[in-house]
C-alpha cells in the first residue's frame, strides 16, 4: 500500500506528499502524518492517543494540539456538510469516513488528467453559502459585459465568490489568477501578470509582451484584492480590454475601477434574521448556516440539534451583521467559551466600540470592532505572532512562520500559538496550495499591531533572513525537482524576496543582506521569467556594492554572473562586450576563491556569449579545459556540439549531440544554465538534424524537424525553440527550396519572440525576414539587407549570408568568411566564385575546386552537390565528362525521397 485515492486526493505514503488531481499540494508535516494515519485506518476510529504519538513521538503535548490540525485537515480537504472526510467519535478519537482506493507503488500521482482548459486557480477550501443567487445573476451579467467588479467592504468574502465564478467559467476558458495583495509597487502588476501567463519577457516592456499574449486569447482574467493598487489595476484593466476582443475580467476591490463597460455588483452582508423570526425558520438564513458549519469545523460536540443553540447561534450572526468573516472569527471562540458565553462577551464590547467610531461605516465598525474582540482574547504569545506575520506579503508556511519567530518563540511554545491563531480563525489555511495566510483585512489589522510595537525592523530582519535561507533551498532544489514542482514550491517565493530586498535596501534596512538576496536569487527571477526586474535589481546591488562586505566574494561573483547573462539576453547583442566583460571578472574572482561550481559558471557565461560571435575555436578550448580540469563536474556537451559543429567538425558535433540527449533523457538538470525556456534535448535534437540535413540524410532530418516542431509546443521552452527553428527548422526549409515552409517556421520564431520580448531572437526574425523572400521584396529590402549583412556577426551572420546566397555582396561574404565557420565555409566559397565569374573565370573555377575539396573532407554533401553544379555549368566541354561524373558522384550519396530544389536542379543537368 503506496498510494490511497479519496474524492480528487491522491496521498502517498511512501513520501507524505499529498497532491490534488495530479498536483501537489503542500501541509504541513504534523498534518499530513495525522492524514496518513487516519486515510490508511479508513473507516477505523483511531484514537487520540494514536494520533498525537503519530505527530508528536517523542514529545508529551496537550489534545488542543490535535484539534487544530484536525482543522486544518478539514480546511484544506474541503470538509464540509454533505461531504465529510473526518469525524470525530466522541470519547473515543477520529475516523476517517471518505471513501478510500489503495494503488499500487507503480502508480504515478500525476496521472490524473484535466480535460478543462488550463487555470492557476486557487481552490477555495469549504462551501460557499448564501452566495448562490449572487453567483449566478453574475454569470448571467458576463453576459452583456467583459468586464465585471465585484465590489463591497472588507471580510464579505469578495474572493471567494470571485473564485465560485472563475471556477464554473473554467470549464470551458482558461482562467488566469492574479493576487495584488502582496503587491506594494503598481508597476509590479504586469511582470506579476506575465509571469501568471507563463510568459518569459526579456525587456522591460512587460505592458507589450503581455498584450501579445492576450490579443489572440479569449481567456478570463481575475484580479484579486485591486483596493490598494485601484488607479493602476483601471488603467491596466482598461489597456487590455481595448486591445483584445476575447479577454474578460473580473476584479475584486472595495471600490469599483471606473473603467468603460464596468459591471458593478456589491457584495451584501448575509441575510440575519429579525429577532422575532420563529426558531422553525432560523436554520433558512444563511448567515446562520454558515455559523454552524463553522463552529462544527472545530467542534465536535456542538450538534445545534436543539433550539436553544439555534436561537444562540442567530443572535450571534444578528449581532455581527451579518459579515462573513466576523461571524468565522466568533465561530473559532465557540469550542472554547460556548454559545452563551460566545454572545456574551459579543454583545457589549460590539456596542461599544461602535459608538467609539461614528464616523466609520457601519459594517466597517462592526468588523473593526470583532477584529478587536478577537485580538483582546489571543495570548500574549500569540499577539505578538499574530503581528509577525504581518511581514509575509503573500502565504507561508508554518516553517516559515517559526523561522521568523525563532529568536523568542520555538518548539512547542510556537506550535501552541500559531495552531491557537490557526483556531481563532485569525490565521487562515491558504486555499492554493495549503499553507497559510493573513485575509487582506486580518493583514491590515496585524500591519497596524506591528507598526505599534516597535520592533517591526527586528521582524523585517527576520524575514530577510528567511528569505535567504529559503533562497539556498530553492537554488538547491532547482536541481533535483521537476520545474513543475518547484514552481508550486517556490514560485510564490519572489514576493518574499521583493519585499524583504525593499525593507533591506531601505535607510532602516541591512545593506549587506540586500545585496546578498540579489546575489543569490538568479534561479527564482529566471523560472518566473522576469530577467529586466532581476537585471535593474542587479545593476543597483552593483553600484552599492563598494560600500559592503562582498567585494571580491562570491556574493560579487554571482551578482556579476547575473548581470552578465542579463546583459545577454536582455539587451541584445550591442550588450555583448559588456557581458563578456563581466563574466571575466566574475571569472577572477571564482579562480581566487577556488569554487569549481563558480568557475564553470563564470567561464560558461564567457563561452555562450563567445559562440553567438563566431568564435568557436574560443569556446571550444574554453570547454575542453574545463572539462580538462573539472572531469565528471559537469556537463560541457551543450558548448561543444554546437561549436563543434559550426567550427566544421561534423563527427565531433554529432558525439557531444547524442551525450547530450543521453544526459537530458536520464536527468532532472545536467547543464549549469537555469535560464527558463532552456531545454538540452531539444538543441542537441536540432544539432543532430542541422548535420543530418548537411551530410545528405534529407529524409532523417525532415522527420527529426517535423518531431521537433511537434514536440517544441508541448514543451513551450522558448529559448530552446527559437534557436531550433532559426538554427535548424528555417534554414533547412529554404536551403531545401519550400520557401512557404520557410516563412511558416519564422512566423513561429516572431509570435515566440513578441510573446516573450526575446530581444537577442528578434533580431535573428528582422534579419531572416529580409533573407528569405516573401511576396514584398524591393530594391529598399534587398539594400537593407547588405546593411544588416555588413554589421552581423557571428552565426548569425553566417546564417544570414548562406541564405542570402547570391543577394549576399563580395564584402559580406568576405566578413562572413574571415571568422571561425567552418560548417558553411565550402558554400561560402562557393558564393564568392559566384561573384567572381564575370570577372574572372579561371580563378572562379579554382575557388569552386576548393569548395568542392573542402566539402568532401567534411562530409558536407549539401555543399558539395551545390559545388559540382557549378562546375557543371562552367565546365568546357573537354570537362564535361568529368564534371558529369563528379555531379553524378555527389547525387549518389543523398539519402532522399523528397524533392529539393538542388537535387532536382542536378538531376535536370544530367538529363
Amino acid at each position: 500500500m503506496s498510494f490511497l485515492k479519496f474524492g480528487s486526493f491522491e496521498l502517498d505514503l511512501t513520501n507524505k506528499r499529498l497532491s490534488e488531481a495530479g498536483k501537489p499540494y503542500q501541509l504541513g508535516k504534523k498534518a499530513l502524518e495525522i492524514l496518513a494515519v487516519l486515510a490508511s485506518r479508513a473507516g477505523e476510529i483511531v484514537s487520540k492517543e494514536d494520533l498525537l504519538h503519530a505527530a508528536w513521538p517523542t514529545t508529551t503535548v496537550e489534545e488542543g494540539a490535535l484539534r487544530v490540525h484536525i482543522v486544518t485537515l478539514r480546511k484544506a480537504l474541503g470538509d464540509r456538510s454533505g461531504r465529510r472526510y473526518i469525524e470525530n467519535i466522541a470519547g473515543r478519537g477520529y475516523i476517517f469516513v471518505a471513501p478510500v482506493e489503495v494503488a499500487d507503488a507503480n502508480h504515478s500521482l500525476h496521472s490524473i488528467p484535466s480535460a478543462a482548459p488550463e487555470s492557476n486557480l486557487p481552490r477555495f477550501p469549504g462551501r460557499l453559502i448564501g452566495r448562490e443567487s449572487f453567483v449566478e445573476t453574475c454569470l448571467i451579467a458576463f453576459g452583456s459585459t467583459r468586464l465585471l467588479t465585484i465590489s463591497g467592504a472588507g471580510g464579505m468574502g469578495k474572493t471567494a465568490v470571485a473564485l465560485e465564478i472563475a471556477r464554473r467559467i473554467s470549464a470551458s476558458r482558461r482562467v488566469i489568477f492574479i493576487d495584488l495583495a502582496a503587491l506594494t509597487d503598481q508597476s509590479l502588476i504586469m511582470p506579476t501578470l506575465a509571469s501568471a501567463l507563463g510568459l518569459i519577457v526579456f525587456t522591460d516592456d512587460y505592458r507589450q509582451a503581455v498584450l501579445n499574449a492576450l490579443r489572440e486569447s479569449d481567456a478570463l482574467l481575475l484580479f484579486d484584492n485591486c483596493e490598494h493598487l485601484i488607479e493602476a489595476v483601471a488603467v491596466t484593466v482598461d489597456r487590455i480590454l481595448k486591445e483584445t476582443t476575447g479577454i474578460s475580467v473580473i476584479a475584486t476591490s472595495r471600490e469599483s475601477l471606473r473603467v468603460a463597460g464596468e459591471r458593478v455588483r456589491q457584495l451584501p452582508s448575509l441575510p440575519v434574521p429579525e429577532a422575532e423570526t420563529p426558531r422553525s425558520e432560523l436554520l433558512a438564513f444563511p448567515s446562520v448556516e454558515l455559523l454552524i458549519e463553522s463552529v462544527r469545523l472545530a467542534s465536535d460536540t456542538l450538534t445545534f440539534e436543539d433550539d436553544e443553540s439555534v436561537s444562540a447561534a442567530a443572535d450571534i450572526v444578528r449581532s455581527l451583521d451579518g459579515i462573513p468573516l466576523a461571524i468565522e472569527l466568533a465561530a473559532s471562540r465557540v469550542s472554547n467559551l460556548g454559545l452563551t458565553s460566545v454572545l456574551d462577551s459579543l454583545d457589549d464590547p460590539l456596542s461599544i466600540l461602535r459608538r467609539g467610531r461614528r464616523t466609520a461605516p457601519p459594517r466597517q465598525q462592526t468588523l473593526r470592532a470583532t477584529l478587536n474582540w478577537s485580538y483582546d482574547s489571543l495570548t500574549e504569545d500569540e499577539r505578538k505572532l499574530f503581528a509577525q506575520m504581518a511581514v509575509f506579503p503573500g502565504t507561508f508556511s508554518d516553517q516559515g512562520a517559526e523561522a521568523i519567530a525563532g529568536d523568542w518563540l520555538i518548539g512547542e511554545a510556537f506550535d501552541t500559538a500559531f495552531d491557537g491563531l490557526v483556531l481563532k480563525s485569525m490565521i487562515a489555511v491558504s486555499n492554493n496550495d495549503g499553507r497559510y495566510r493573513l485575509l487582506d483585512t486580518t493583514k491590515g489589522y496585524a500591519a497596524e499591531k506591528l507598526a505599534a510595537s516597535g520592533l517591526e525592523p527586528q521582524y523585517r530582519k527576520a524575514h530577510a533572513l528567511y528569505c535567504r535561507e529559503e533562497l539556498i533551498r530553492a537554488e538547491y532544489d532547482w536541481r533535483v525537482l521537476p520545474t513543475h514542482d518547484w514552481m508550486r514550491r517556490y514560485g510564490p517565493l519572489i514576493n518574499d524576496l521583493r519585499s524583504a530586498a525593499n525593507w533591506a535596501f531601505s535607510q532602516q534596512g541591512d545593506l549587506d543582506l540586500a545585496v546578498e538576496l540579489i546575489a543569490i536569487s538568479n534561479v527564482l527571477w529566471t523560472q518566473l521569467g522576469v530577467m529586466h526586474e532581476q537585471l535593474v535589481a542587479v545593476e543597483k546591488a552593483l553600484d552599492l556594492l563598494h560600500s559592503t562586505k562582498h567585494l571580491g566574494t562570491d556574493v560579487e561573483l554571482q551578482l556579476r554572473v547575473s548581470r552578465g547573462s542579463g546583459l545577454y539576453h536582455v539587451r541584445g547583442f550591442k550588450s555583448d562586450d559588456e557581458a563578456i566583460a563581466e563574466f571575466e571578472r566574475a571569472a577572477v574572482i571564482a579562480e581566487h576563491l577556488g569554487n569549481p561550481g563558480r568557475i564553470m559558471r563564470a567561464y560558461g557565461g564567457k563561452a555562450s556569449v563567445a559562440s553567438s560571435n563566431g568564435r568557436y575555436t574560443d569556446t571550444i578550448a574554453i570547454a575542453l579545459d574545463l572539462q580538462k580540469r573539472f572531469p565528471g563536474a559537469a556537463s560541457f556537451s551543450r558548448f561543444l556540439e554546437h561549436n563543434y559543429l559550426f567550427h566544421g567538425e561534423f563527427s565531433a558535433s554529432r558525439e557531444q549531440a547524442e551525450i547530450s540527449l543521453l544526459e537530458a533523457s536520464r536527468a532532472v538538470r545536467t547543464t549549469l544554465n537555469n535560464g527558463t525556456g532552456y531545454d538540452q534535448g531539444t538543441i542537441a535534437k536540432a544539432v543532430i538534424a542541422m548535420i543530418d540535413f548537411l551530410e545528405g540524410k534529407i529524409d532523417q532530418s525532415f522527420v527529426a524537424v517535423r518531431e521537433m516542431l511537434a514536440d517544441s509546443e508541448q514543451l513551450g521552452h522558448s529559448i530552446s525553440s527559437c534557436l531550433m527553428l532559426c538554427l535548424t527548422a528555417v534554414p533547412v526549409a529554404y536551403l531545401s527550396g519550400n520557401t512557404a515552409d520557410a516563412r511558416a517556421r519564422l512566423d513561429t520564431v516572431r509570435q515566440l519572440t513578441a510573446r516573450d520580448m526575446l530581444v537577442r531572437w528578434q533580431e535573428w526574425v528582422d534579419g531572416y525576414d529580409m533573407v528569405v523572400p516573401d511576396n514584398t521584396q524591393t530594391v529598399e529590402v534587398q539594400t537593407a539587407l547588405q546593411g544588416v549583412l555588413l554589421e552581423g556577426v557571428g552565426m548569425r551572420l553566417e546564417y544570414m549570408t548562406v541564405l542570402a546566397g547570391c543577394r549576399a555582396s563580395a564584402p559580406a561574404l568576405d566578413r562572413a568568411l574571415s571568422g571561425d565557420a567552418g560548417w558553411c565555409r565550402p558554400e561560402l566559397l562557393r558564393l564568392t566564385a559566384v561573384t567572381l565569374i564575370k570577372k574572372d573565370r579561371d580563378k572562379a573555377v579554382a575557388t569552386l575546386r576548393e569548395a568542392l575539396d573542402l566539402a568532401r573532407s567534411m562530409g558536407a554533401v549539401f555543399w558539395e552537390l551545390r559545388c559540382a553544379i557549378c562546375l557543371f555549368r562552367l565546365s568546357p566541354p573537354s570537362q564535361s565528362a568529368a564534371a558529369r561524373s563528379q555531379l553524378k558522384s555527389s547525387l549518389a550519396t543523398f539519402e532522399c525521397t523528397h524533392p529539393i530544389a538542388d537535387i532536382e536542379t542536378a538531376r535536370k543537368l544530367l538529363a
